[in-house]
């Protein structure tokens, strides 16, 4: 009989937290982490230039935990400082947490259990995203799925499922090895972590029990105004696009799916933000006439969306701009209630 080694049973686990602007939130979130259940931890807070108290909030951390370790580095953006705390790491399994997140506390302990019992190198979870003023639970179901990593590629490209983030994770580090995240992109950089990580791994187990808390920031890169936001969702679909056309991955209607989405999410929080003071209607037909995205509108099906999103991408579809604005102009007002 082969006895499991106390390292497999009770592995160390590195806890990579990026750190950037988010005094407010910080604490609430090393204290999720700090207080888990499951203790054999390796956590790495890394201050990406922040401007405001973070540095210091991290070193008072540090001082409090000695399984904290704090990085110090230059501002290059989220992917550069989760680079970073890979490099540093040293722990059997990796996981990801944002600075303005917060995990339940057995949410390493029953990731953990998961992936030993099944004999997994990956495994996400459900997750709950935290408005000011209410919460939705996704992937609640608490049921566990094993899928291989074609399939689970799939589910990648649903954007609906969340499955993309690169949160509420737990991963061999063996099977990240010399991967890293583009450093180039501002937005969409995880999934695209996680598609490529796919080749890595043969499986990966789904459990579906929301124990990340997702706060729904209205600052977030993916609803704040942003003059260059075309051109940020534009070059994450085309590294996309790119790494699933070079031969290693069919192109299928997912990936246009996936594209189509973004073109969604760029005339709802572009083309008809309410501080972009361009002709709305002029800026959603520029956007549609790209041809990255002129492609993906002609290729994607309605798969996987909500009903909203669906009429949406009809109306584009068929260049009903005007009905197009109205979805978009109720998209607005409806984040601000």
């Amino acid at each position: 009989m082969v006895v499991a080694s106390r390292k497999t049973l009770n592995p160390l686990i590195s806890v990579i937290v990026p750190v950037y602007k988010v005094e407010q939130y910080l604490d609430k979130c090393v204290d999720s982490i700090v207080n888990q259940t499951y203790k054999n931890l390796e956590i790495i807070l890394v201050d990406d230039g922040s401007p405001d108290h973070c540095p210091k909030m991290c070193d008072e951390w540090a001082k409090k935990d000695k399984r904290i370790k704090v990085i110090h580095k230059e501002n290059g953006g989220v992917s550069s400082a989760r680079n970073v705390g890979i490099d540093v790491s040293k722990g059997e399994y990796i996981s990801f947490v944002d600075s303005d997140d917060w995990i339940d506390n057995t949410f390493f302990e029953e990731l953990l259990n998961i992936c030993l019992k099944y004999n997994s190198k990956y495994i996400t979870c459900g997750y709950k995203r935290v408005y000011d003023n209410r919460i939705e639970y996704i992937n609640n179901s608490n049921s566990i799925i094993k899928v291989d990593s074609s399939e689970y590629l799939v589910k990648l490209l649903n954007v609906q499922n969340g499955y993309g983030f690169v949160h509420m994770k737990l991963i061999k580090k063996n099977a990240i090895n010399d991967l890293r995240f583009n450093e180039n992109l501002k937005v969409g950089e995880d999934a695209l972590f996680n598609v490529m990580l796919c080749e890595n791994i043969d499986s990966a187990i789904i459990y579906n029990k929301p124990l990340y808390n997702y706060y729904f920031n209205d600052n977030s890169v993916v609803r704040k105004y942003d003059k260059d936001y075309v051109n940020k969702y534009l070059e994450s679909m085309k590294e996309m696009n790119s790494y699933l056309s070079n031969g290693k991955n069919s192109v299928d209607v997912n990936l246009y799916n996936y594209i189509v989405y973004h073109v969604l999410l760029i005339a709802v929080n572009y083309c008809y933000h309410p501080l972009n003071s361009l002709n709305k209607i002029k800026s959603l037909k520029s956007v549609c006439s790209i041809p990255l995205f002129k492609k993906a509108i002609s290729k994607s099906n309605y798969k996987n969306m909500t009903l909203t999103r669906k009429v949406t991408l009809f109306t584009i579809k068929h260049k009903l701009y005007i009905f197009t604005s109205l979805i978009c102009k109720y998209r607005q007002k409806q984040f601000k209630k």
